[in-house]
């Protein structure tokens, strides 16, 4: 029956809306739902009028007027003014799930219902519609301060979302069985004017510190994902509770579950003392709120250095993690022989303990870092590399030299790195003679920082090995010649992009787009018309959006209604940058 091209009222699919088995009901809900006729909407009305009371029909009843398109809402109106209070309920219930705006003015009225759970139902429906126009008789009932029906509509107020209404329900912190709904409605609702009410809150005796805390953290995660601005949430804060607030936040943390730990946390992390610090400290074995507990300790400043050192030697290797990087951030250099221990001694730190050695820029972690110079992890060789770099030590000039020319291939790798970083001039026939060394990687990093010396070899260096090397290494050529501008470096690009390897390809057709000249814009546009691997093709749309012109522009348009998405993509985003290219040429026309 369900599967009919259309219900009626003469079928009985309607009455088996009450059937005992859930598997019938369900086949009635989605038949009705979908094919049926007025008449046959008509008799389910009829049908909940009678016998509303039965929970089966009436929750099978309720669905189907949710997902009907036919009109039912002159007929729940009606049931609105019913003398069975039962059925006013349940009108009002179905009213408010098909949101409709016209549903406001009846459900507004039926708020003054004899019925307390009629009213009740009324206050949910208008939360779910979400009309402006509900919003002054639903702040009325919050401030009646009926605990049963103040409580779904400060919820409904949250729902419809107008802000103008914060003040007023600023007031209802006073009221003790409101507080928390009321709290909870300013996190959504407030402003920053909310926040010194709430945060005072903390310090009187036995507050709903994690309703409070909830209600601060949402208002401070909205002012940062508004304005960038959470940080003046958190001041404020800061300036209002008191010894007595800190203490109430302490307590929670041992009673909250660890799902509704980072309001807590957060907050507390606004706080400062010594037994805040401590408590932060403790949190950090707890991996929700550790990203929250790391920004926490680093606002505090230099006075947890001491209690983060000491969690350095914790069991539990991502607390370790985190004091390595809380120190770094912080800047504490006394926390630099701790922080080479760990970069020396365990193996699971030491990219964070680079990276933490780079931020304190301290030299006296300089032969730690060359140490680790040829760690085998490549990742950790980077964060190394990164971190002398940072450092920027004047002896690294001539430790450098020394270091390329070390047995093992990956210390020499990590120097090629550093002497092209910092081009310095003493290691220049070092680092050309790198680009022939045995090892690929070696090659490869000294291609790759080759451009940065001001060296006349470097053309010839870069077009030998785009023609001659190994794929990974012809590659790094082809990405190091677009810092080029010579006419030998532009014909070796051209020459790569037919090379036999897609990177190659990929690489020279990114570098071309730093060149111009109509040669340029026809072998590109060859390659997006012939090149079978995608991201060369689309690398070649980039280059002619960066070379611009008349030529590349339509070159670029003929494919913005290509077959393949990821390519009209690309030919979108590169006519766009043509375009803006010719407009900052001044020929806006083009």
């Amino acid at each position: 029956i369900a599967r009919s091209e259309e219900i009626t009222s003469r079928m009985p699919l309607v009455t088996t809306l009450g059937d005992e088995n859930w598997k019938v009901r369900r086949a009635a809900i989605e038949g009705l739902s979908k094919r049926a006729a007025p008449d046959a909407i008509q008799a389910l009305l009829e049908m909940l009028r009678q016998d509303h009371r039965n929970l089966a029909v009436l929750n099978s009843a309720l669905q189907v007027l949710a997902m009907v398109d036919v009109d039912t809402y002159s007929p729940l109106v009606e049931f609105l003014k019913s003398d069975d209070s039962d059925l006013r309920m349940q009108a009002a219930l179905a009213l408010g799930e098909q949101r409709e705006e016209r549903s406001v003015g009846p459900l507004i009225e039926a708020l003054k219902d004899p019925d307390a759970n009629v009213r009740f139902h009324a206050i949910e429906a208008l939360g779910k519609i979400r009309s402006p126009a509900a919003v002054e008789p639903l702040t009325n009932i919050a401030e009646a301060a009926d605990f049963f029906l103040s409580f779904p509509a400060l919820d409904a107020l949250k729902e419809i979302g107008d802000q103008s209404v914060a003040p007023r329900i600023t007031s209802l912190l006073r009221v003790e069985i409101l507080v928390e709904p009321a709290a909870e409605a300013l996190g959504a609702l407030g402003d920053e004017q909310a926040v010194t009410p709430l945060a005072a809150l903390l310090n009187a005796p036995n507050p709903p510190t994690l309703s409070i805390a909830g209600a601060l953290t949402r208002l401070y995660d909205r002012f940062e994902k508004e304005f960038g601005e959470g940080a003046y949430i958190a001041e404020i804060a800061k300036r209002t509770i008191k010894a007595s607030g800190a203490q109430h936040l302490l307590d929670a943390l041992g009673e909250v579950k660890v799902s509704e730990l980072r309001p807590i946390a957060l907050v507390l992390g606004w706080l400062d003392g010594p037994a805040v610090h401590r408590a932060l400290i403790r949190l950090l074995a707890e991996p929700s709120v550790r990203s929250e507990v790391v920004e926490s300790l680093v606002r505090n400043g230099k006075g947890v250095a001491a209690l983060l050192l000491e969690q350095t030697n914790s069991d539990d290797v991502e607390i370790r993690r985190a004091s390595v990087i809380a120190l770094g951030r912080l800047g504490h250099k006394n926390a630099t022989p701790t922080i080479v221990r760990l970069l020396l001694e365990d193996p699971e730190l030491r990219i964070d303990a680079a990276q933490s050695l780079a931020k304190l820029g301290d030299e006296t972690a300089l032969e730690g870092l060359i140490e680790m110079m040829g760690d085998p992890d490549a990742a950790v060789r980077q964060a190394i590399v990164g971190a002398l770099n940072s450092i920027g030590s004047a002896q690294m000039a001539s430790r450098v030299q020394l270091l390329m020319t070390d047995p093992n291939p990956l210390v020499r790798e990590s120097a090629a790195k550093i002497a092209g970083y910092f081009g310095y001039p003493a290691a220049a026939d070092l680092l050309i003679k790198s680009c022939s060394d045995e090892d690929e990687r070696v090659r490869q990093a000294a291609v790759e920082h080759l451009p940065f010396l001001e060296d006349n070899r470097v053309g010839t260096v870069l077009t030998n090995a785009i023609s001659n090397d190994s794929p990974r290494v012809r590659a790094a050529a082809a990405r190091a010649l677009a810092q080029q501008s010579d006419d030998e470096s532009l014909k070796a690009l051209l020459n790569a992009l037919h090379d036999p390897d897609l990177w190659v390809r990929y690489f020279a057709a990114r570098s071309l787009g730093n060149f111009d000249g109509p040669e340029v814009v026809q072998r590109l546009s060859q390659i997006v018309e012939k090149e079978t691997h995608n991201n060369v093709r689309i690398a070649a749309l980039e280059a002619l959006g960066k070379v611009g012109g008349d030529v590349a522009t339509r070159t670029i348009q003929s494919y913005i209604d290509a077959s393949d998405p990821d390519v009209a993509r690309a030919a979108i985003k590169s006519l766009h940058e043509a375009q803006e290219m010719e407009q900052q040429d001044g020929n806006p026309d083009h």
